[in-house]
């Protein structure tokens, strides 16, 4: 059996290496294909991945994406016709479900932000079965035209299964010069993506004056946040892809104004602040609401909660540990939902799909 694998964003490499491996290892063929898009072939270069580069991002303009994202449609087509899969799966992917639904192959897809409608309006109805946290409102995804009877819920966030694999190396602590549980990281907002509309300003730039002296390691997405943040003496940016899973296991604490650090760094028991400025994505009420993250938008407030954080590490970090223990990986939900489909040709029927009135919001059910 040939799987395909569409991966369009760098967290995506992470989420899929379990899964491509544990596929491998069961002797299925796995074809990935990927774009050019913020460190995204460094990454799979480093995970040991062979791989496809169709297209690029379009970056922050609908012109730009519109035709980036129909030029990568027309070249996946061509490749998925030649390569002939016999499913195919992605994670917020653009592309790979107009092209599978088009050549009629099976597919399985993964989607975990719930504001990014324009997007998901391009993945809900094309996608045979739709995988997405528990904590969203299955009614936001019906709206983008998913398929109530085509439609999972997974107990967890996607960054659970970033962890495949995962041993702490401090190789990359000797590499940017920081000690274990001595620097706090950082990652900027998402300016170009579709569903961003804060300021070109990080909250980050007001917050870290007012954080203790200690290395801040920060990852900028663009070379313009990049020059926002060279007067800071405390600052380190990488210059190229590291190891960021055991740089946030050995941090001190986290505080990112997006998204996927943030879970990587509380699925491996990190303190975490969110100081994202949009709306809030329902996974991270939900994580709030678990006592795992902690949000806010006031300079000074952050600044007053990492400290407590810092004060409080050993005893908050096993609290967090505990709580993502009992969570849902979803690497397991899709290998066991492949191996379904080899087997009996259809995917697993989830108690809850098709019964829309068993779904509440988080709002409702806090009520």
């Amino acid at each position: 059996m040939k799987v395909w694998v569409d991966i369009t964003n760098a967290p995506h490499a992470h989420f899929f290496k379990g899964p491509i491996r544990e596929l491998e290892r069961s002797g299925y063929e796995v074809i990935i294909t990927t774009r050019e898009f913020d460190g995204l072939t460094g990454i799979l270069d480093m995970l040991g991945f062979d791989y496809y580069v169709v297209g690029k991002h379009g970056g922050a303009t609908l012109e730009g994406k519109l035709l980036a994202s129909s030029e990568r449609v027309y070249k996946l087509s061509k490749l998925i016709i030649e390569e002939k899969p016999d499913l195919a799966i992605y994670k917020h992917s653009a592309e790979a479900p107009r092209v599978a639904f088009g050549l009629q192959i099976p597919s399985i897809g993964f989607v975990d932000n719930e504001t990014a409608v324009g997007q998901n309006k391009l993945i809900a109805p094309f996608t045979k079965l739709l995988l997405y946290p528990k904590a969203i409102d299955a009614y936001d995804l019906i709206k983008c035209g998913a398929d109530p009877n085509g439609m999972r819920p997974v107990n967890g966030f996607s960054e659970l299964a970033h962890l495949y694999g995962f041993k702490p190396e401090r190789k990359v602590l000797k590499e940017l010069g920081v000690r274990r549980n001595g620097y706090i990281v950082m990652r900027t907002e998402p300016i170009k993506a579709n569903y961003f509309n804060g300021d070109i300003k990080s909250i980050l730039e007001d917050i870290i004056p007012l954080l203790p002296d200690i290395p801040i390691v920060l990852f900028p997405r663009t070379e313009e946040q990049r020059k926002r943040f060279e007067r800071f003496g405390n600052v380190i940016m990488p210059e190229k892809p590291v190891d960021s899973l055991s740089l946030l296991y050995y941090a001190r604490l986290m505080i990112g104004a997006g998204g996927t650090m943030n879970r990587e760094a509380i699925a491996l028991g990190t303190p975490t602040i969110s100081t994202y400025p949009g709306k809030l994505l329902a996974v991270t009420r939900w994580l709030v609401e678990l006592g795992v993250k902690f949000h806010s938008t006031d300079p000074l407030e952050v600044a007053r909660m990492a400290e407590r954080m810092i004060e409080m590490n050993g005893s908050y970090r096993s609290y967090i540990r505990s709580v993502v223990s009992g969570l849902e990986d979803p690497m397991e939900v899709i290998l066991k939902e492949i191996e379904t489909y080899e087997t009996e040709g259809t995917f697993l029927v989830s108690p809850e799909a098709g019964n829309v009135g068993g779904y509440v919001s988080l709002d409702k059910r806090g009520d």
